[in-house]
């Protein structure tokens, strides 16, 4: 019996000793701020503890001082405010970056004169005949709401062949060079999915839309492997100096998931990048995108703890809303730029497009369509619904990309799918308001404007989105996507401050959770990063201003301080 009770007598000593103790030490503590968790309950704390690149302990700075040891490294927030990483839900980064390393940059053009001074001043660096390539523009930022006339962009082209993207990716401005080259003149028919934009006489006006612009991929020429590795390095380093720390990369083909895959054989990604490969438009694309993908899925084996992965296919089901190219029910506005819009059109046929979904459901692909108009929104969550009761999956994510003008019937099965499949996600992109806003405004009208991106429905719903940049068609700092959830406002004036109407606005809450954990929910790593939860990576943004408690116009201009990546400070502003 004594021996019993010295036992526990001294079982109770090293209980008590380790308790004076304390827990091991973290390797990095936060401290001294404000601390958002974005987690269920959305708590705010005054520090957290990190081990192992795992977040340990949040509490307050006295309950995370036990975790501070001798080679502890201790972050002063001095009064700073940390955050869960952002995840940006849809970004070409890939391509953004090589863009903006390779081509002329157009989006800060303020007029015609200035957009074609800058033409002007490229072409004349470039060798005789060189491509000159550039991308950007954007007429809700020029003062004449236009891009320049065919005449007076051959008047600046110096012999070159022109191509100047529009910020959208969705319309492409080119010389009469370029197009002698293609061989379309005024009498080519428009191909399928795409539109030679012509002038109230019938003359072209060098636009050119959507897959109309497939054949530029056969004239100009590619850039090359050192180029394509400088413009994901550019982009990465970009987005961690904004508290970037994830995004889904969508229709990446062979040759970009080669790039992503080259550079993650060679280090961790300080990134996660989550791609979609490419469906095209008809079924024998689709078939290879089966392909590729479970080829993709087979090259991860090597890749583990990379931060790479494919999570789905994209299919393009219509065109844009600023280049009023969206399928729609009713026709876009009319102007001086857009004389005969109609109603868009879709890039494939509605049975066609319904056949893809079966297939990639069947095959258990997630599935991100990217649908603008109403009556593209339609055909997708129909397709969802009925590939999902003919092949029951769980947890696929189906997505709606971009989904800028649901109709009330769409918004009721987005709500269904969720419930019943965990499917049916919006992966909008509030930016669009802010930076394309007096183009879309100008063909939406303001009946339809006030009514995209219903969030504040979303929310009422219960519906789940996320948010995103679609960069490079507007930048992907998520402070304008925040700013923008809550604001509401064009970045021009031409139809006032107001032309999307405040009532589906949401506060900023909900815009950091869609732009965080919501966003992590669509790269499949919701139990990984997103909100700042023990044993979560601790990925974190620390920022030079607390968005809880900022006046609104106050988001747009928050600045990054410091960006964490699995415990690693892989960005520190100087």
């Amino acid at each position: 019996m004594r021996k019993i009770t010295v036992s526990a007598f001294a079982l109770a000593l090293v209980a008590t000793a380790a308790q004076a103790k304390g827990p091991a030490p973290a390797d990095t503590v936060l401290r001294g701020g404000a601390i958002l968790t974005v987690d269920a309950k959305d708590r705010v704390v005054e520090a957290m503890a990190i081990r192992g690149g795992r977040i340990v302990a949040l509490g307050s700075d006295k309950a995370i001082r036990g975790y501070i040891g001798k080679r502890t490294k201790v972050i002063d927030l001095a009064g700073r405010t940390a955050t869960p990483g952002m995840i940006d839900a849809h970004a070409h980064a890939l391509e953004g970056g090589i863009d903006e390393v390779a081509n002329l940059q157009l989006g800060e053009a303020s007029s015609v004169a200035d957009f074609l001074a800058r033409v002007k001043a490229r072409a004349a660096e470039l060798p005789p005949g060189a491509w000159l390539t550039g991308s950007g523009w954007n007429e809700s930022r020029i003062a004449e709401h236009r891009p320049p006339s065919l005449a007076e962009l051959d008047a600046v082209s110096g012999g070159h062949p022109v191509a100047l993207g529009n910020t959208t990716g969705h319309y492409t401005l080119v010389n009469s060079a370029v197009l002698k080259l293609a061989g379309v003149t005024a009498q080519t028919p428009d191909p399928a999915g795409g539109r030679y934009d012509k002038d109230a006489s019938g003359a072209l006006t060098g636009v050119i839309y959507d897959s109309a612009q497939d054949v530029l991929d056969k004239l100009v020429p590619p850039v090359d492997a050192a180029t394509r590795a400088k413009g994901l390095t550019h982009v990465i380093e970009g987005a961690l100096s904004e508290g970037l720390t994830g995004f889904k990369d969508p229709r990446t083909g062979r040759l970009q998931w080669d790039v992503y895959a080259a550079a993650a054989k060679q280090a961790p990604l300080n990134v996660h990048v989550c791609t979609l490969t490419f469906a095209q438009t008809d079924m024998t694309a689709a078939r290879a995108a089966v392909d590729d993908y479970h080829q993709r899925k087979k090259e991860l084996a090597g890749l583990k703890g990379r931060n790479l992965d494919v999570c789905g296919v994209k299919i393009f089901l219509d065109g844009s809303g600023a280049g009023r190219t969206a399928w729609v029910y009713q026709p876009f506005e009319t102007d001086a730029s857009h004389a005969n819009p109609g109603t868009g059109f879709p890039m494939m046929g509605a049975d066609v497009y319904r056949q893809m979904v079966d297939l990639f459901t069947r095959e258990g692909m997630p599935i991100g369509t990217h649908a603008i108009g109403d009556r593209a929104i339609d055909t997708v969550v129909d397709a969802y619904a009925d590939a999902l009761k003919k092949f029951p999956k769980q947890g696929l994510r189906h997505s709606l990309i971009h989904a800028n003008l649901p109709t009330d019937h769409a918004i009721d099965v987005m709500a269904d799918l969720q419930k019943k499949y965990d499917a049916g996600y919006p992966e909008a992109q509030a930016e669009f308001l802010w930076f394309l806003g007096d183009a879309l405004a100008a063909g939406w009208g303001p009946q339809r404007s006030v009514k995209m991106m219903p969030y504040a429905t979303y929310v009422k719903r219960g519906i789940l989105y996320s948010d995103g940049s679609d960069y490079p068609v507007t930048p992907y700092a998520p402070r304008y996507g925040l700013w923008s959830s809550v604001a509401r406002e064009p970045d021009g004036d031409r139809f006032g401050k107001a032309p999307f109407g405040t009532a589906e606005a949401v506060d900023i809450h909900t815009a950091m959770k869609s732009h965080t954990i919501w966003a992590a929910r669509q790269l499949f790593l919701e139990k990984q990063t997103g909100s700042l939860e023990v044993g979560k990576l601790a990925d974190v943004a620390i920022w030079d201003r607390n968005p809880y408690a900022v006046p609104t116009a106050s988001l747009k201009d928050m600045r990054c301080m410091m960006t964490l990546f699995g415990g690693k400070v892989v960005f520190v502003r100087k």
